[in-house]
């Protein structure tokens, strides 16, 4: 007993070493880099059986403590910690990736540096991913991170993070957070209604319909149009009871935007060839 009650000090020395360490790295915040992110890589060899338990339930009670004090920095290494010790716990992917992207971002006031912490919230959720590859819930938070965080409707600078995503990841948002959302419906997520999820996949594709005419970018944006029709008439075979849409006046309204835009594409094709 007295060797084991040594052996769980010491690891808890170890755990609260690393996280004091790994604070300090974090508050540098012109290198936020994957390499920032693993503070703490080598304390799951130290731990093994219910020890390992002990010291995650310890991290979690100090996160909670942490995020009420708004003290994210180092909630964001202890959570790094959980995260090695608990790769299969969707939670702590969840509960990190928001804290990033959207606590640790609103407390900057430069686009540049609230871009870095919404990068970085969404690059951990996606490692989350991979590490468990059929956690629907994990998924439509992804999804729902890719979609809310470029909204112009709700943050200043979403048309800056849209250019820099497309310009450092090669990734259209609309695109991603449609990929994340079908992989949510396929993985039966727990905490969330599939129905709902269906029907959000159908807004996200006429907003992004929407973004793509105001970038005159009318032949993708007609292709998310034709696609928001087949997703909304599928919708509505599948839940013909469903009153929170009228589907009837969403698909009307959808025809009118596609009669628009192919109008527009025909102008434009007409002007080019007159021009050539």
């Amino acid at each position: 007993m007295l060797r084991k009650g040594r052996l769980f000090l010491y690891a808890l020395l170890c755990i609260i070493f690393f996280v004091n360490i790994g604070v300090l790295s974090f508050r540098n915040t012109s290198t936020v880099t994957s390499a920032n992110y693993s503070p703490a890589e080598t304390i799951p060899l130290l731990l093994s059986g219910g020890i390992r338990g002990i010291i995650v339930d310890f991290l979690w009670v100090r996160a909670l403590a942490r995020h009420e004090e708004k003290k994210y920095y180092e909630l964001l290494t202890i959570n790094n910690s959980i995260s090695k010790l608990q790769p299969d716990f969707p939670a702590v992917w969840i509960f990190q990736a928001w804290n990033m992207a959207y606590n640790i971002a609103h407390e900057w006031d430069s686009p540049q540096n609230k871009w870095k912490w919404i990068k970085a919230g969404l690059h951990f959720a996606k490692k989350g991913a991979s590490k468990n590859p059929h956690n629907g819930d994990l998924f439509f938070e992804l999804g729902y991170m890719y979609s809310h965080l470029f909204d112009e409707r709700y943050f200043k600078y979403s048309a800056y993070n849209r250019k820099q995503l497309k310009k450092e990841e090669g990734e259209d948002n609309y695109d991603a957070s449609l990929f994340w959302m079908r992989k949510s419906v396929l993985n039966a997520p727990k905490l969330r209604n599939i129905t709902a999820i269906e029907r959000y996949i159908c807004h996200t594709l006429w907003k992004a319909a929407l973004c793509a005419e105001t970038e005159g970018r009318y032949d993708n944006a007609l292709e998310y149009v034709e696609s928001a029709v087949k997703e909304w008439k599928a919708y509505h075979e599948k839940h013909p009871q469903d009153t929170l849409v009228d589907v009837h006046k969403v698909i009307k309204r959808l025809e009118e935007k596609k009669m628009v835009l192919q109008d527009t594409l025909q102008k434009t094709d007409t002007s080019v060839l007159q021009n050539w």
